[in-house]
């Protein structure tokens, strides 16, 4: 631009611009350098629509290498009588769309907004096939990458904790995927205990903020980490396709769990999760199951340990009886023999009588002693079997095991109340405790969804 200088006097003066001379001066030299509308590409972020039908975004282009640091910036419209335009094209072509985080490649020209003193870029066209390719090769590259580094199935060869009731999650809290995930938990009767990181899992920045979140459960004893979101456009699942997401999840200690609510694509973050569900509600179901399964096996335990105790204490009462059969006709018996042998004895040997009844009733007192000692002894044993039998059954009586913390419903009829089916509206039922019993009446009932 040439510059003009005036002459005040003998003082020569350089010229002065006005603000909107010299921007008006700068549009003028931008639009001589692209006279014609210009395609370029980036990432778009910070797109906001407004309700006057124009939208704003930037379009950024990051440095290469580690990190999302950003190399430049350009500010962005998409006027209102653009639009329609802009949404036919990307209708055309499945998946394609104008969100945050992704990489598009649109037309327009390139101007000088003098208002606010900076440059812009007034959209007028999109290339939705660029878009839609970009996501697929850029999640194909993060997969051969992870693949690579063996972390694919890192996540899910860790082992589904039996017992998971401890559970971290990352989702945004005023989200319906919270409410969903949380509810489900809650009316599921079991003591879970839910950890939540309130992040927002969409728009720009959203996976640094899932790997924060992330860093911050993994520093806490849980036993599994669940991320859900609500369902959304293939460019609002964007940021679980980023490759620093996939690789915080491969690297967690606990199972990591996915219900981000798309039923068609799986994400990258899906793929190196432990389990990768279609909802949040699936994901909750996936641990109740688990909990559930638990707690049968230690009900089926608890009654093959009871069948078992009765058995065995049957089985020594029966024996205890014998034994004491056994005794009361041995004694008599042994008696009755040892007289016929002196009565047989004591008419032969007349002159020796006086002294072999006293050497047969010596003998006879002895055998005695023995028979009553063998007999107390057999029944000391059998009594300490029992007492043993008895000590195990008493352990396993459901009185202990109410005292463990379980109890047992029944309705006014006295049948036990195992499936919400067995009580309606208006039942009354009693709860037996280990200590007392507790009355209520049923005001709701709610099946158990297969």
């Amino acid at each position: 631009m040439s510059q003009t200088t005036f002459e005040l006097g003998d003082v020569a003066e350089e010229r002065t611009f006005s603000v909107g001379e010299l921007t008006t001066g700068v549009s003028d030299a931008v639009r001589r350098a692209f006279p014609e509308q210009v395609w370029v590409k980036g990432e778009v972020q910070n797109l906001k629509r407004y309700p006057n039908g124009h939208t704003y975004f930037s379009l950024v282009e990051k440095a290469a290498g580690p990190g999302d640091r950003v190399k430049a910036r350009l500010d962005c419209v998409l006027f209102r009588d653009d639009r329609p335009a802009v949404n036919r094209a990307l209708e055309e072509v499945p998946g394609a769309e104008l969100g945050n985080d992704v990489e598009v490649r649109i037309r327009g020209r390139v101007g000088v907004y003098a208002v606010q003193g900076r440059l812009q870029f007034v959209m007028a066209a999109i290339d939705p096939v660029f878009t839609v390719g970009g996501i697929a090769a850029n999640r194909e590259r993060v997969l051969r990458v992870l693949a690579a580094d063996g972390l694919l199935d890192a996540n899910g060869r860790l082992p589904l904790p039996l017992v998971p009731l401890r559970v971290g999650l990352i989702t945004s809290i005023e989200s319906a995927a919270y409410h969903d995930f949380v509810h489900e938990l809650d009316t599921s009767g079991f003591a879970f205990q839910v950890g939540a990181v309130d992040v927002r899992v969409q728009g720009a920045a959203a996976s640094r903020r899932i790997v924060w979140a992330l860093h911050e459960l993994s520093a806490r004893n849980f036993d599994v980490v669940v991320i859900v979101r609500g369902g959304g456009s293939r460019a609002d699942l964007a940021p679980f396709d980023t490759e620093q997401v996939a690789r915080e999840i491969a690297a967690m200690s606990v199972p990591v769990l996915t219900g981000v609510g798309h039923e068609v694509d799986r994400s990258v973050a899906d793929e190196v999760a432990h389990t990768a569900c279609k909802t949040p509600t699936a994901c909750a179901q996936i641990l109740l199951n688990q909990v559930r399964s638990f707690v049968q096996s230690l009900d089926r335990a608890a009654q093959r340990v009871g069948a078992r105790a009765r058995s065995r204490a049957a089985l020594a009462a029966r024996e205890l009886d014998d034994a004491a059969r056994r005794v009361q006709r041995g004694a008599p018996a042994a008696l009755a023999r040892e007289r016929a042998h002196v009565d047989q004895r004591s008419g032969r040997v007349e002159e020796l009588g006086r002294r072999r009844t006293r050497d047969a009733q010596v003998a006879l007192a002895a055998r005695e002693r023995a028979v009553v000692t063998a007999a107390t002894h057999h029944l000391r044993r059998a009594t300490t079997r029992l007492d043993g039998s008895v000590a195990t059954l008493r352990a396993l009586e459901p009185r202990r095991v109410l005292e463990r913390g379980y109890t047992i419903t029944r309705i006014a009829s006295g049948r036990v109340v195992r499936r919400a089916s067995d009580a309606t509206v208006g039942d009354e039922l009693v709860t037996e405790l280990a200590a007392g019993r507790v009355a209520s009446r049923v005001e709701r009932v709610e099946e158990e969804t297969p």
